[in-house]
């Protein structure tokens, strides 16, 4: 874990109960070190007077939150029930069989990863998607494709 036991005072020092600050501090340990290692948490436990389970009831529900290094390119595909109707689970599937990499699995390269997210609050651009912390939809199969290939980012690749 690369982060500060200063870092971690400034972050807890804005709430007034400090178990308000397990997602902020999650947030810092993957920003410091690319994803969620067991010593960040370990250490948000330790630093809030938690215990680890505490820590990872919260961690295991988010799914922004990462236990391994990310892809280089990440595509998560939203699953809610407005996603669901206008195509996700086809997207998934598509992409599984052109390159045999299923929703929750990455690359043998590292590449990319394809995972599966709940609601992203996108219904109106249903199927939503995120591709690098962006945002964007609808999402085709094709462009799907396109964005984890590299071919385009975005807008461009639509």
């Amino acid at each position: 874990m690369s982060w500060d036991a200063r870092a971690a005072d400034a972050v807890i020092a804005k709430y007034p109960s400090s178990r308000s600050a397990i997602l902020p501090l999650l947030w810092l340990g993957q920003n410091s070190d690319g994803h969620i290692t067991p010593e960040t948490v370990e250490h948000v436990a330790e630093r809030l007077g938690l215990t680890i389970n505490d820590v990872e009831s919260v961690l295991s529900f988010y799914t922004m939150f990462r236990r391994t290094p990310a892809a280089r390119c990440r595509l998560q595909v939203c699953r809610s029930l407005a996603c669901a109707m206008k195509g996700a689970g086809e997207i998934l599937e598509h992409i599984r069989a052109a390159t045999g990499v299923a929703a929750g699995e990455q690359s043998p390269d590292g590449g990319f990863s394809v995972e599966v997210v709940e609601c992203i609050a996108a219904c109106d651009h249903a199927p939503a998607y995120l591709f690098n912390e962006r945002m964007d939809g609808p999402l085709s199969p094709e462009q799907a494709l396109r964005l984890i290939r590299g071919e385009g980012k975005g807008e461009d690749a639509k």
